[in-house]
Protein backbone atom coordinates (compact mmCIF):
# COMPACT_ATOMS: atom_id res chain seq x y z
CA UNK A 1 0.00 0.00 0.00
CA UNK A 2 2.85 2.34 0.93
CA UNK A 3 4.65 1.62 -2.38
CA UNK A 4 1.50 2.52 -4.30
CA UNK A 5 1.30 5.79 -2.37
CA UNK A 6 4.92 6.61 -3.21
CA UNK A 7 4.31 5.84 -6.88
CA UNK A 8 1.32 8.18 -6.84
CA UNK A 9 3.44 10.95 -5.25
CA UNK A 10 6.15 10.47 -7.89
CA UNK A 11 3.56 10.62 -10.67
CA UNK A 12 2.04 13.77 -9.17
CA UNK A 13 5.47 15.37 -8.86
CA UNK A 14 6.19 14.54 -12.50
CA UNK A 15 2.93 16.14 -13.65
CA UNK A 16 3.66 19.30 -11.61
CA UNK A 17 7.25 19.48 -12.94
CA UNK A 18 6.03 19.03 -16.53
CA UNK A 19 3.46 21.81 -16.09
CA UNK A 20 6.17 24.07 -14.63
CA UNK A 21 8.49 23.32 -17.57
CA UNK A 22 5.74 24.11 -20.09
CA UNK A 23 5.12 27.42 -18.37
CA UNK A 24 8.85 28.25 -18.40
CA UNK A 25 9.19 27.41 -22.10
CA UNK A 26 6.11 29.50 -22.89
CA UNK A 27 7.74 32.50 -21.18
CA UNK A 28 11.00 31.83 -23.05
CA UNK A 29 9.21 31.83 -26.41
CA UNK A 30 7.47 35.10 -25.48
CA UNK A 31 10.89 36.61 -24.69
CA UNK A 32 12.29 35.34 -27.99
CA UNK A 33 9.42 36.96 -29.88
CA UNK A 34 10.02 40.26 -28.03
CA UNK A 35 13.67 40.48 -29.22
CA UNK A 36 13.05 38.93 -32.65
CA UNK A 37 13.45 42.14 -34.64
CA UNK A 38 16.21 43.67 -32.52
CA UNK A 39 18.36 40.67 -31.54
CA UNK A 40 17.51 37.79 -33.91
CA UNK A 41 20.61 35.89 -32.75
CA UNK A 42 19.33 35.92 -29.16
CA UNK A 43 15.88 34.81 -30.34
CA UNK A 44 17.51 31.85 -32.12
CA UNK A 45 19.39 30.83 -28.94
CA UNK A 46 16.18 30.86 -26.91
CA UNK A 47 14.21 28.97 -29.59
CA UNK A 48 16.96 26.33 -29.89
CA UNK A 49 16.93 25.81 -26.10
CA UNK A 50 13.21 25.13 -26.27
CA UNK A 51 13.71 22.77 -29.23
CA UNK A 52 16.32 20.79 -27.31
CA UNK A 53 14.35 20.46 -24.08
CA UNK A 54 10.61 20.79 -24.62
CA UNK A 55 8.43 17.82 -25.52
CA UNK A 56 5.36 19.95 -26.25
CA UNK A 57 4.61 19.77 -29.99
CA UNK A 58 2.95 23.19 -30.06
CA UNK A 59 6.00 24.78 -28.44
CA UNK A 60 8.33 23.00 -30.87
CA UNK A 61 6.33 24.34 -33.81
CA UNK A 62 6.32 27.86 -32.35
CA UNK A 63 10.10 27.69 -31.72
CA UNK A 64 10.75 26.55 -35.30
CA UNK A 65 8.56 29.35 -36.68
CA UNK A 66 10.48 31.88 -34.56
CA UNK A 67 13.70 30.48 -36.00
CA UNK A 68 12.26 30.75 -39.51
CA UNK A 69 11.67 34.48 -39.05
CA UNK A 70 14.94 35.09 -37.17
CA UNK A 71 17.02 33.40 -39.86
CA UNK A 72 15.04 35.25 -42.54
CA UNK A 73 15.92 38.54 -40.82
CA UNK A 74 19.57 37.49 -40.86
CA UNK A 75 19.33 36.54 -44.54
CA UNK A 76 20.20 32.87 -43.77
CA UNK A 77 17.64 31.38 -46.13
CA UNK A 78 18.82 27.77 -45.87
CA UNK A 79 18.40 27.71 -42.08
CA UNK A 80 15.09 29.57 -42.41
CA UNK A 81 13.84 26.93 -44.86
CA UNK A 82 14.94 24.07 -42.60
CA UNK A 83 13.20 25.60 -39.57
CA UNK A 84 10.02 26.23 -41.57
CA UNK A 85 10.04 22.68 -42.95
CA UNK A 86 10.53 21.25 -39.44
CA UNK A 87 7.56 23.26 -38.15
CA UNK A 88 5.45 21.96 -41.03
CA UNK A 89 6.52 18.35 -40.44
CA UNK A 90 5.68 18.47 -36.71
CA UNK A 91 2.31 20.10 -37.42
CA UNK A 92 1.53 17.39 -39.99
CA UNK A 93 2.61 14.61 -37.59
CA UNK A 94 0.09 15.73 -34.94
CA UNK A 95 -2.50 16.60 -37.64
CA UNK A 96 -2.84 20.14 -36.27
CA UNK A 97 -4.53 21.92 -39.19
CA UNK A 98 -4.31 25.47 -37.73
CA UNK A 99 -0.57 25.08 -37.10
CA UNK A 100 -0.01 23.53 -40.54
CA UNK A 101 -1.82 26.51 -42.02
CA UNK A 102 0.22 28.98 -39.94
CA UNK A 103 3.49 27.31 -40.98
CA UNK A 104 2.42 27.35 -44.65
CA UNK A 105 1.40 31.01 -44.66
CA UNK A 106 4.60 31.96 -42.78
CA UNK A 107 6.68 30.30 -45.54
CA UNK A 108 5.15 32.37 -48.39
CA UNK A 109 7.51 35.42 -48.18
CA UNK A 110 10.58 33.18 -47.96
CA UNK A 111 9.51 31.01 -50.91
CA UNK A 112 8.86 34.08 -53.08
CA UNK A 113 12.27 35.52 -52.17
CA UNK A 114 13.79 32.25 -53.42
CA UNK A 115 11.77 32.38 -56.64
CA UNK A 116 9.69 29.33 -55.65
CA UNK A 117 6.37 30.98 -56.43
CA UNK A 118 4.70 27.79 -57.63
CA UNK A 119 5.79 25.92 -54.50
CA UNK A 120 4.21 28.61 -52.31
CA UNK A 121 0.96 28.45 -54.29
CA UNK A 122 0.93 24.63 -54.15
CA UNK A 123 1.57 24.59 -50.39
CA UNK A 124 -1.26 27.03 -49.81
CA UNK A 125 -3.61 25.18 -52.18
CA UNK A 126 -3.00 21.86 -50.42
CA UNK A 127 -3.51 23.19 -46.90
CA UNK A 128 -6.56 25.27 -47.86
CA UNK A 129 -8.32 22.04 -48.92
CA UNK A 130 -7.52 20.40 -45.56
CA UNK A 131 -8.44 23.53 -43.59
CA UNK A 132 -11.83 23.97 -45.24
CA UNK A 133 -13.57 21.47 -42.92
CA UNK A 134 -12.70 22.58 -39.33
CA UNK A 135 -13.23 26.22 -40.35
CA UNK A 136 -12.68 28.12 -37.08
CA UNK A 137 -12.25 31.90 -36.98
CA UNK A 138 -8.43 31.61 -36.73
CA UNK A 139 -8.31 29.21 -39.69
CA UNK A 140 -10.58 31.49 -41.70
CA UNK A 141 -8.36 34.53 -40.97
CA UNK A 142 -5.19 32.64 -41.94
CA UNK A 143 -6.81 31.41 -45.16
CA UNK A 144 -7.90 34.93 -46.12
CA UNK A 145 -4.55 36.40 -45.10
CA UNK A 146 -2.63 33.77 -47.07
CA UNK A 147 -4.75 34.32 -50.17
CA UNK A 148 -4.26 38.11 -50.00
CA UNK A 149 -0.53 37.56 -49.49
CA UNK A 150 -0.22 35.31 -52.56
CA UNK A 151 -2.17 37.86 -54.62
CA UNK A 152 0.10 40.67 -53.40
CA UNK A 153 3.24 38.82 -54.50
CA UNK A 154 1.70 38.01 -57.89
CA UNK A 155 0.96 41.72 -58.41
CA UNK A 156 4.55 42.52 -57.45
CA UNK A 157 5.80 40.11 -60.12
CA UNK A 158 3.81 42.04 -62.73
CA UNK A 159 4.98 45.44 -61.41
CA UNK A 160 1.43 46.31 -60.31
CA UNK A 161 2.73 48.16 -57.26
CA UNK A 162 -0.55 49.84 -56.22
CA UNK A 163 -2.50 46.57 -56.28
CA UNK A 164 0.32 44.77 -54.46
CA UNK A 165 0.31 47.39 -51.71
CA UNK A 166 -3.46 47.12 -51.33
CA UNK A 167 -3.30 43.33 -51.00
CA UNK A 168 -0.47 43.47 -48.44
CA UNK A 169 -2.61 45.90 -46.41
CA UNK A 170 -5.58 43.55 -46.76
CA UNK A 171 -3.47 40.60 -45.55
CA UNK A 172 -2.39 42.64 -42.54
CA UNK A 173 -5.98 43.31 -41.51
CA UNK A 174 -6.44 39.54 -41.15
CA UNK A 175 -3.10 38.87 -39.44
CA UNK A 176 -3.72 41.64 -36.91
CA UNK A 177 -7.09 40.12 -35.99
CA UNK A 178 -5.56 36.68 -35.23
CA UNK A 179 -3.25 38.30 -33.92
CA UNK A 180 0.00 37.30 -35.68
CA UNK A 181 2.50 40.13 -35.15
CA UNK A 182 5.29 38.31 -36.96
CA UNK A 183 3.39 38.06 -40.25
CA UNK A 184 2.19 41.66 -39.92
CA UNK A 185 5.75 42.88 -39.31
CA UNK A 186 7.10 40.99 -42.33
CA UNK A 187 4.36 42.55 -44.46
CA UNK A 188 5.20 46.03 -43.16
CA UNK A 189 8.83 45.56 -44.22
CA UNK A 190 7.79 44.40 -47.70
CA UNK A 191 5.31 47.26 -48.09
CA UNK A 192 8.07 49.74 -47.19
CA UNK A 193 9.81 48.76 -50.43
CA UNK A 194 6.70 49.64 -52.45
CA UNK A 195 5.74 53.12 -51.23
CA UNK A 196 8.27 54.96 -53.40
CA UNK A 197 6.94 53.07 -56.44
CA UNK A 198 3.36 54.17 -55.74
CA UNK A 199 3.63 57.64 -54.19
CA UNK A 200 5.73 60.71 -54.94
CA UNK A 201 9.03 61.37 -53.15
CA UNK A 202 7.66 63.79 -50.54
CA UNK A 203 4.73 61.55 -49.60
CA UNK A 204 7.03 58.53 -49.39
CA UNK A 205 9.51 60.40 -47.19
CA UNK A 206 6.74 61.46 -44.83
CA UNK A 207 5.51 57.88 -44.57
CA UNK A 208 9.01 56.51 -43.97
CA UNK A 209 9.65 59.01 -41.17
CA UNK A 210 6.39 57.93 -39.51
CA UNK A 211 7.47 54.29 -39.82
CA UNK A 212 10.85 55.06 -38.23
CA UNK A 213 9.12 56.67 -35.25
CA UNK A 214 6.86 53.64 -34.97
CA UNK A 215 9.82 51.21 -34.84
CA UNK A 216 11.12 53.06 -31.78
CA UNK A 217 7.96 54.08 -29.93
CA UNK A 218 5.44 51.26 -30.40
CA UNK A 219 7.46 48.16 -31.14
CA UNK A 220 11.27 47.96 -31.45
CA UNK A 221 11.88 46.68 -34.97
CA UNK A 222 15.39 47.18 -36.32
CA UNK A 223 14.63 45.04 -39.36
CA UNK A 224 11.88 47.41 -40.52
CA UNK A 225 14.15 50.33 -39.61
CA UNK A 226 16.89 48.90 -41.88
CA UNK A 227 14.46 48.48 -44.78
CA UNK A 228 13.01 51.97 -44.35
CA UNK A 229 16.44 53.63 -44.08
CA UNK A 230 17.53 51.88 -47.28
CA UNK A 231 14.44 53.25 -49.03
CA UNK A 232 15.05 56.73 -47.59
CA UNK A 233 18.59 56.59 -48.93
CA UNK A 234 17.21 56.00 -52.43
CA UNK A 235 14.78 58.92 -52.10
CA UNK A 236 17.55 61.27 -50.93
CA UNK A 237 19.66 60.06 -53.86
CA UNK A 238 16.85 60.86 -56.30
CA UNK A 239 16.64 64.35 -54.78
CA UNK A 240 20.45 64.60 -55.18
CA UNK A 241 20.81 65.13 -51.43
CA UNK A 242 23.84 62.87 -51.37
CA UNK A 243 24.97 63.58 -47.79
CA UNK A 244 21.59 62.50 -46.35
CA UNK A 245 21.53 59.54 -48.74
CA UNK A 246 24.91 58.36 -47.46
CA UNK A 247 23.83 58.89 -43.85
CA UNK A 248 20.67 56.79 -44.32
CA UNK A 249 22.51 54.04 -46.15
CA UNK A 250 25.28 53.85 -43.53
CA UNK A 251 22.79 53.53 -40.67
CA UNK A 252 20.93 50.81 -42.60
CA UNK A 253 24.26 49.09 -43.33
CA UNK A 254 25.14 49.07 -39.62
CA UNK A 255 21.92 47.19 -38.85
CA UNK A 256 22.43 44.79 -41.77
CA UNK A 257 25.97 44.12 -40.51
CA UNK A 258 24.68 43.58 -36.97
CA UNK A 259 22.14 41.08 -38.32
CA UNK A 260 24.82 39.59 -40.61
CA UNK A 261 22.27 39.90 -43.41
CA UNK A 262 24.35 39.55 -46.57
CA UNK A 263 21.40 40.28 -48.86
CA UNK A 264 20.85 43.75 -47.45
CA UNK A 265 24.58 44.36 -46.99
CA UNK A 266 25.00 43.73 -50.71
CA UNK A 267 22.00 45.83 -51.71
CA UNK A 268 23.01 48.78 -49.53
CA UNK A 269 26.65 48.57 -50.66
CA UNK A 270 25.45 48.64 -54.27
CA UNK A 271 23.34 51.71 -53.50
CA UNK A 272 26.27 53.45 -51.78
CA UNK A 273 28.46 52.79 -54.82
CA UNK A 274 25.86 54.62 -56.96
CA UNK A 275 25.97 57.63 -54.62
CA UNK A 276 29.75 57.80 -54.69
CA UNK A 277 29.68 57.39 -58.46
CA UNK A 278 27.42 60.44 -58.63
CA UNK A 279 29.87 62.28 -56.34
CA UNK A 280 32.76 61.12 -58.57
CA UNK A 281 34.44 59.57 -55.53
CA UNK A 282 36.15 56.75 -57.43
CA UNK A 283 37.87 54.95 -54.49
CA UNK A 284 34.64 54.73 -52.49
CA UNK A 285 32.68 53.70 -55.58
CA UNK A 286 35.00 50.78 -56.33
CA UNK A 287 35.23 49.80 -52.65
CA UNK A 288 31.46 49.43 -52.20
CA UNK A 289 31.04 47.92 -55.67
CA UNK A 290 33.61 45.25 -54.86
CA UNK A 291 31.95 44.53 -51.50
CA UNK A 292 28.56 44.11 -53.19
CA UNK A 293 29.97 41.72 -55.79
CA UNK A 294 31.71 39.58 -53.17
CA UNK A 295 28.53 39.37 -51.11
CA UNK A 296 26.48 38.45 -54.20
CA UNK A 297 28.63 35.34 -54.72
CA UNK A 298 27.97 34.17 -51.16
CA UNK A 299 24.26 34.99 -51.45
CA UNK A 300 23.89 32.94 -54.64
CA UNK A 301 25.38 29.88 -52.90
CA UNK A 302 23.11 30.31 -49.87
CA UNK A 303 19.99 30.65 -52.01
CA UNK A 304 20.89 27.56 -54.05
CA UNK A 305 21.27 25.56 -50.84
CA UNK A 306 17.92 26.84 -49.58
CA UNK A 307 16.20 25.83 -52.82
CA UNK A 308 17.80 22.38 -52.59
CA UNK A 309 16.54 22.07 -49.00
CA UNK A 310 12.98 22.78 -50.17
CA UNK A 311 13.15 20.19 -52.93
CA UNK A 312 14.75 17.65 -50.58
CA UNK A 313 11.84 18.20 -48.22
CA UNK A 314 9.34 17.74 -51.04
CA UNK A 315 11.02 14.50 -52.12
CA UNK A 316 11.44 13.13 -48.59
CA UNK A 317 7.93 14.10 -47.60
CA UNK A 318 6.42 12.41 -50.64
CA UNK A 319 8.48 9.27 -50.00
CA UNK A 320 7.42 9.14 -46.33
CA UNK A 321 3.78 9.50 -47.20
CA UNK A 322 4.01 6.86 -49.91
CA UNK A 323 5.69 4.35 -47.55
CA UNK A 324 3.29 5.00 -44.68
CA UNK A 325 0.18 4.64 -46.85
CA UNK A 326 1.08 1.41 -48.65
CA UNK A 327 -1.75 -0.50 -46.92
CA UNK A 328 -4.35 1.95 -48.11
CA UNK A 329 -4.74 1.58 -51.85
CA UNK A 330 -6.75 4.71 -52.53
CA UNK A 331 -4.51 7.09 -50.58
CA UNK A 332 -1.39 5.41 -51.95
CA UNK A 333 -2.69 5.98 -55.46
CA UNK A 334 -3.19 9.67 -54.70
CA UNK A 335 0.40 9.98 -53.45
CA UNK A 336 1.79 8.26 -56.55
CA UNK A 337 -0.35 10.48 -58.74
CA UNK A 338 0.93 13.56 -56.93
CA UNK A 339 4.53 12.45 -57.44
CA UNK A 340 3.87 11.79 -61.11
CA UNK A 341 2.24 15.20 -61.43
CA UNK A 342 5.31 16.85 -59.86
CA UNK A 343 7.62 14.98 -62.25
CA UNK A 344 5.53 15.91 -65.29
CA UNK A 345 5.25 19.50 -64.12
CA UNK A 346 9.01 19.68 -63.53
CA UNK A 347 9.71 18.14 -66.95
CA UNK A 348 7.31 20.51 -68.67
CA UNK A 349 8.77 23.44 -66.78
CA UNK A 350 12.35 22.47 -67.68
CA UNK A 351 11.32 21.83 -71.28
CA UNK A 352 9.60 25.20 -71.47
CA UNK A 353 12.56 26.96 -69.86
CA UNK A 354 15.01 25.21 -72.21
CA UNK A 355 13.01 26.15 -75.30
CA UNK A 356 12.49 29.68 -74.07
CA UNK A 357 16.20 30.00 -73.29
CA UNK A 358 17.09 28.63 -76.72
CA UNK A 359 14.78 31.15 -78.43
CA UNK A 360 16.28 33.97 -76.39
CA UNK A 361 19.82 32.87 -77.23
CA UNK A 362 18.98 32.71 -80.94
CA UNK A 363 17.58 36.24 -80.79
CA UNK A 364 20.72 37.31 -78.92
CA UNK A 365 22.95 35.88 -81.67
CA UNK A 366 20.72 37.22 -84.43
CA UNK A 367 20.95 40.72 -83.01
CA UNK A 368 24.76 40.73 -83.09
CA UNK A 369 24.86 39.04 -86.50
CA UNK A 370 22.57 41.71 -87.94
CA UNK A 371 24.72 44.46 -86.46
CA UNK A 372 27.88 42.94 -87.92
CA UNK A 373 26.41 42.78 -91.42
CA UNK A 374 27.25 45.70 -93.71
CA UNK A 375 24.48 48.28 -93.54
CA UNK A 376 22.25 47.80 -96.55
CA UNK A 377 21.24 50.96 -98.34
CA UNK A 378 17.49 51.29 -98.01
CA UNK A 379 15.53 52.27 -101.11
CA UNK A 380 14.95 55.96 -100.43
CA UNK A 381 11.30 56.77 -100.22
CA UNK A 382 10.07 59.61 -102.33
CA UNK A 383 9.89 62.87 -100.44
CA UNK A 384 6.36 64.10 -100.05
CA UNK A 385 5.62 66.50 -102.91
CA UNK A 386 3.85 68.78 -100.49
CA UNK A 387 7.10 69.42 -98.62
CA UNK A 388 9.29 70.06 -101.69
CA UNK A 389 12.59 69.77 -99.77
CA UNK A 390 15.52 71.23 -101.78
CA UNK A 391 18.03 68.59 -102.78
CA UNK A 392 20.95 70.35 -101.09
CA UNK A 393 18.92 70.66 -97.85
CA UNK A 394 18.11 66.94 -97.94
CA UNK A 395 21.77 66.00 -98.49
CA UNK A 396 22.85 68.33 -95.69
CA UNK A 397 20.37 66.77 -93.26
CA UNK A 398 21.52 63.24 -94.18
CA UNK A 399 25.13 64.30 -93.51
CA UNK A 400 24.19 65.88 -90.17
CA UNK A 401 22.33 62.74 -89.13
CA UNK A 402 25.45 60.68 -89.83
CA UNK A 403 27.46 62.98 -87.54
CA UNK A 404 24.69 62.89 -84.96
CA UNK A 405 24.82 59.08 -84.86
CA UNK A 406 28.55 59.22 -84.06
CA UNK A 407 27.95 61.55 -81.13
CA UNK A 408 26.22 60.86 -77.80
CA UNK A 409 23.62 63.59 -78.14
CA UNK A 410 20.85 61.03 -78.59
CA UNK A 411 21.37 59.91 -74.95
CA UNK A 412 20.00 63.20 -73.65
CA UNK A 413 16.60 62.62 -72.02
CA UNK A 414 15.23 65.89 -73.40
CA UNK A 415 16.09 64.95 -76.99
CA UNK A 416 13.09 65.59 -79.22
CA UNK A 417 12.32 66.12 -82.87
CA UNK A 418 11.96 69.84 -82.24
CA UNK A 419 15.28 70.18 -80.39
CA UNK A 420 17.17 68.18 -83.02
CA UNK A 421 15.58 70.21 -85.83
CA UNK A 422 16.65 73.40 -84.08
CA UNK A 423 20.16 72.01 -83.69
CA UNK A 424 20.24 71.19 -87.43
CA UNK A 425 18.85 74.64 -88.24
CA UNK A 426 15.86 73.22 -90.06
CA UNK A 427 12.19 72.58 -89.37
CA UNK A 428 10.60 69.47 -87.86
CA UNK A 429 8.69 68.51 -91.02
CA UNK A 430 11.86 68.43 -93.15
CA UNK A 431 13.79 66.48 -90.51
CA UNK A 432 10.95 64.00 -89.88
CA UNK A 433 10.55 63.34 -93.61
CA UNK A 434 14.30 62.82 -94.14
CA UNK A 435 14.53 60.38 -91.20
CA UNK A 436 11.49 58.50 -92.49
CA UNK A 437 12.77 58.28 -96.05
CA UNK A 438 16.47 57.59 -95.37
CA UNK A 439 16.29 55.58 -92.11
CA UNK A 440 13.04 53.76 -92.78
CA UNK A 441 11.53 54.63 -89.40
CA UNK A 442 9.97 57.49 -87.47
CA UNK A 443 11.91 59.82 -85.18
CA UNK A 444 11.14 57.97 -81.91
CA UNK A 445 12.10 54.57 -83.32
CA UNK A 446 15.27 56.06 -84.77
CA UNK A 447 16.38 57.64 -81.46
CA UNK A 448 15.40 54.61 -79.37
CA UNK A 449 17.36 52.23 -81.60
CA UNK A 450 20.44 54.47 -81.38
CA UNK A 451 20.15 54.47 -77.58
CA UNK A 452 19.75 50.71 -77.30
CA UNK A 453 22.68 50.05 -79.65
CA UNK A 454 24.77 52.53 -77.65
CA UNK A 455 24.11 50.86 -74.28
CA UNK A 456 24.65 47.38 -75.75
CA UNK A 457 28.06 48.52 -77.06
CA UNK A 458 28.83 49.71 -73.51
CA UNK A 459 27.73 46.38 -72.04
CA UNK A 460 29.85 44.48 -74.53
CA UNK A 461 33.01 46.58 -74.27
CA UNK A 462 32.96 47.49 -70.57
CA UNK A 463 32.25 44.63 -68.13
CA UNK A 464 31.53 47.12 -65.33
CA UNK A 465 28.25 47.97 -67.07
CA UNK A 466 27.14 44.36 -66.64
CA UNK A 467 26.96 44.96 -62.87
CA UNK A 468 24.79 48.09 -63.05
CA UNK A 469 21.08 48.13 -62.33
CA UNK A 470 18.66 48.36 -65.23
CA UNK A 471 17.52 51.76 -63.96
CA UNK A 472 21.10 53.07 -64.27
CA UNK A 473 21.45 51.67 -67.83
CA UNK A 474 18.13 53.29 -68.76
CA UNK A 475 19.28 56.67 -67.47
CA UNK A 476 22.72 56.32 -69.08
CA UNK A 477 21.19 55.69 -72.51
CA UNK A 478 18.68 58.52 -72.26
CA UNK A 479 15.44 56.86 -71.17
CA UNK A 480 13.31 58.52 -68.55
CA UNK A 481 12.09 55.31 -66.91
CA UNK A 482 13.04 51.69 -66.29
CA UNK A 483 9.82 50.41 -67.92
CA UNK A 484 10.17 52.36 -71.18
CA UNK A 485 13.81 51.24 -71.47
CA UNK A 486 12.84 47.59 -70.96
CA UNK A 487 10.02 47.83 -73.53
CA UNK A 488 12.18 49.42 -76.22
CA UNK A 489 15.12 47.12 -75.45
CA UNK A 490 12.96 44.05 -76.03
CA UNK A 491 11.50 45.57 -79.22
CA UNK A 492 15.00 46.14 -80.66
CA UNK A 493 16.74 42.92 -79.52
CA UNK A 494 13.81 40.54 -79.11
CA UNK A 495 14.62 39.77 -75.45
CA UNK A 496 14.35 41.64 -72.11
CA UNK A 497 17.46 43.53 -70.88
CA UNK A 498 17.97 41.29 -67.82
CA UNK A 499 18.04 38.17 -70.02
CA UNK A 500 20.29 39.90 -72.57
CA UNK A 501 22.80 40.83 -69.84
CA UNK A 502 22.71 37.31 -68.43
CA UNK A 503 23.43 35.84 -71.88
CA UNK A 504 26.21 38.36 -72.46
CA UNK A 505 27.80 37.40 -69.12
CA UNK A 506 27.58 33.71 -70.04
CA UNK A 507 29.06 34.43 -73.46
CA UNK A 508 31.99 36.31 -71.90
CA UNK A 509 32.62 33.48 -69.42
CA UNK A 510 32.57 30.89 -72.21
CA UNK A 511 34.96 32.96 -74.31
CA UNK A 512 37.30 33.40 -71.35
CA UNK A 513 37.24 29.64 -70.61
CA UNK A 514 38.10 28.79 -74.23
CA UNK A 515 40.91 31.36 -74.22
CA UNK A 516 42.37 29.89 -71.00
CA UNK A 517 42.29 26.38 -72.49
CA UNK A 518 44.19 27.60 -75.53
CA UNK A 519 46.74 29.30 -73.27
Amino acid sequence: MRSIFYMFLMFLAGVVASAQDDSDYKDMLANAEAVLYTQPEEAIKIANHVLQNSKNANQLIQANLLNTTAYYIKGEFENAVKAGVEAKIIAESIEAIPLQLKATVASIPLLYDLGLNKVAERYYGNISVLASTPNTETISLYLKGGKALLTAYKEMEQDNWQQALENFNLANTFFEKIPDKTMANENNATMATLYAKVYNINASQKHFKALLEKTVDEYPNNYLKMVVLNQLGELHFLKQDYSKSIESYHTALQIATQFQNKNYQSQISENLSSVYLALKDTPQFYSYKKTAQQLDDAIETTEDQAVNAIYNYVNENNTTKRDSLKKMFTRNLLVLSAILAVIIFTWLLLRFRYRNRARQYNRFLTYFENRQKPTETLPIKEISKGLNIPRETEDALVSKLAQFEKSKQFTKQDMSLASLAAHFETNTKYLSEVINSHKGKNFNSYINELRINYIIDKLKSNSTYLQYKISYLAEESGFSSHSSFATVFKAVTGIPPTVFIDLLKSSKKSTKAVYEEVE
